[in-house]
């Protein structure tokens, strides 16, 4: 006959537990308990204000009953914006410090969690759920102190810090113009900060920088941007600056603020003088606290055409030439940065046409055009390239464009779906055109699928440009003329420096293209399987001029440096 289970034993009392501990006697408990009664205390608090335990004691005995959510509460843990909506005075009289805020839900310091009147008072107040946690009265008021303090002296000292941006207004991040006005007295942080972010995403974009850094220095916060290729420190603030500022910028690509010890990736999109422009922001934790990196992505400058890449009026011709065919690989190749993307599209506007059927697959989706089917691959979510170019191939596709090929799989679908009737457009990371033919026979490609499919090659460089403003004569050695061909009687042209370039001597860029266009004698030269030197030079031959012959026609014609050219472009030996 099975006996009746025994019922668990009853959870000890805070009191029993901390008299088990021998933190407590018996006696002390009784009075505790009493006064309790007398106050309309709770019994944490009674033993307290008595002076029988700590109140770490209590803490560290409610954590253990497992009753209550306990936290070291720390100024390093809270953010600054959401203890700023609950406020200095409101948080000092119910004695509670919003930490931070996740999933619309605001984590909340308390002495006493349970007092549900104070909990719907923060509710209220915070304008969300509030998960309320235990921590020593102490911990709380001191933490006050610290947070807002810090708030204080960020509003109180550091305006002229962002005095050189007053004149950067209207910026439109959250559907109203927002100006910075430096003369009205604002007490609120978060004017400051919104109004910062907004003036430098303006003068970054104005600027045509490509990134925004905010790096956390030992005692700064600075601001670079990377114009032209080349950095250049924009801003310094003082360090209480960097954690509102990375705050707001996660508020607005959806990232979660109270997360700081991982790196997040974000996006989002902003309007700048009614442009729509698009922001890639990654976040990173580092030894001197969080940074960020903003990519401007081209969303706001529209999609170029070809004839506004600077090609040569025969590389144009070639170009299209390469794009009109019904199916083939046209591929863009060079090294991040070379301005493969913006060919990309410009190859792309050239094949977008009422009676085409066009998608793209990209990582992300970098220029949102409205009559095209465009696809961000997700790596996490299982959608890579490859996975995704096979149910793209089931969407009856005439133009497919593929951010990137990364792998053999990726590359055989690319090249299978060209054989099967679709044109292909995509990049590689490879330093010349010819020698893309190699790295795809390296990927697993077989030659004779390659001379069926491949189109066309064009590799690319961007080469910064003379600065109009200082541009001057320069001196170049003879023996950096005769290794590049350059005649002794050409004037060379640098740039000296000023303020319209910074200081640096260039003023924007330009692309460099060495454009390799299949013919039917380079097709059966690639099923031959003949090497990269033969493929070069045939193509040569076919009119092809390699990058560093188109950058010494640039230097030449006084379009950039010598020194951009030899850094910019590799050196092929000519057979």
């Amino acid at each position: 006959m099975s006996q009746t289970p025994k019922p668990p034993p009853a959870p000890m009392t805070l009191g029993q537990q901390l008299v088990g501990a021998g933190l407590l006697s018996a006696d002390e408990l009784e009075t505790a308990l009493a006064h309790k009664k007398q106050h309309g205390l709770r019994l944490g608090q009674a033993l307290v204000e008595l002076g029988f335990v700590t109140a770490e004691q209590v803490a560290a005995a409610l954590r253990d009953q497992g009753k209550l959510s306990c936290v070291i509460l720390t100024p390093g843990i809270v953010d600054p914006q959401v203890a700023h909506r609950l406020g200095e005075e409101t948080s000092r009289n119910l004695c509670a410090l919003a930490i931070n805020e996740v999933a619309g839900v605001t984590t909340v310091a308390m002495e006493d969690p349970a007092d549900v009147y104070s909990l719907d008072e923060l509710s209220r107040l915070l304008k969300t759920k509030v998960m309320a946690v235990f921590s020593e009265a102490s911990r709380i008021q001191h933490t006050i102190d610290a947070v807002f303090s810090e708030q204080a002296q960020l509003q109180e000292s550091d305006l002229d810090d962002i005095a050189s941006l007053a004149e950067l207004s209207e910026v439109d991040l959250d559907g109203e113009p927002s100006t910075l006005d430096l003369e009205e007295e604002d007490t609120d942080l978060d004017g400051p900060v919104v109004n910062i972010i907004q003036a430098i995403l303006k003068e970054a974009f104005e600027a045509e920088a490509s990134d925004i850094h905010l790096e956390p220095r030992e005692s700064t916060f600075v601001v670079r941007f990377r114009v032209d290729g080349s950095m250049y420190e924009r801003m310094t603030l003082k360090k209480l600056w960097a954690r509102p500022c990375i705050a707001r910028i996660k508020v607005l690509s959806n990232l979660d603020i109270a997360q700081r010890r991982l790196p997040q990736d974000g996006r989002t999109q902003v309007m700048i003088q009614n442009r729509r422009v698009d922001l890639r922001v990654s976040t990173m934790p580092t030894l001197l606290g969080e940074g960020a990196v903003i990519r401007i992505l081209d969303g706001g400058r529209g999609v170029q055409d070809l004839s506004a890449l600077g090609l040569r009026e025969e590389q144009e011709r070639t170009m299209r030439e390469m794009c009109q065919g019904s199916d083939g690989v046209v591929l863009a190749v060079g090294p991040t940065g070379s301005g493969k993307t913006t060919t990309l599209y410009a190859m792309l506007s050239a094949l977008n046409r009422p009676d085409t059927k066009v998608i793209t697959l990209e990582d992300p989706v970098e220029n949102q055009i409205e009559t095209i089917c465009q696809i961000n691959c997700d790596v996490k979510a299982g959608l890579t390239f490859s996975r995704g170019l096979r149910s793209v191939l089931r969407q009856d596709p005439d133009v497919i464009l593929v951010g990137e090929i990364r792998d053999p799989e990726t590359a055989e679908i690319c090249v299978s779906a060209a054989l099967t009737g679709h044109m292909v457009l995509s990049t590689l990371h490879t330093i010349g055109a010819a020698e893309t033919i190699t790295r795809m026979k390296e990927m697993g490609v077989e030659h004779f699928l390659l001379a069926d499919s491949l189109r066309g090659i064009c590799a690319q460089r961007l080469v910064r440009k003379v600065c109009p403003v200082c541009r001057d004569v320069a001196e170049v050695e003879d023996s950096t003329r005769k290794s590049l061909g350059i005649a002794p009687d050409v004037e060379l042209y640098h740039g000296q420096g000023c303020s319209e370039c910074n200081e640096t001597g260039y003023k924007g860029r330009r692309g460099i293209y060495e454009i390799l266009a299949m013919t039917p004698r380079l097709s059966e030269a690639l099923r031959r399987g003949k090497d990269v030197n033969y493929i070069r030079e045939m193509a040569r031959e076919n009119g092809m001029r390699t990058l560093r012959e188109e950058g010494v026609r640039l230097v030449e014609a006084g379009q950039t440096t010598v020194a951009e050219v030899i850094a910019n472009t590799p050196n092929v030996v000519e057979s």
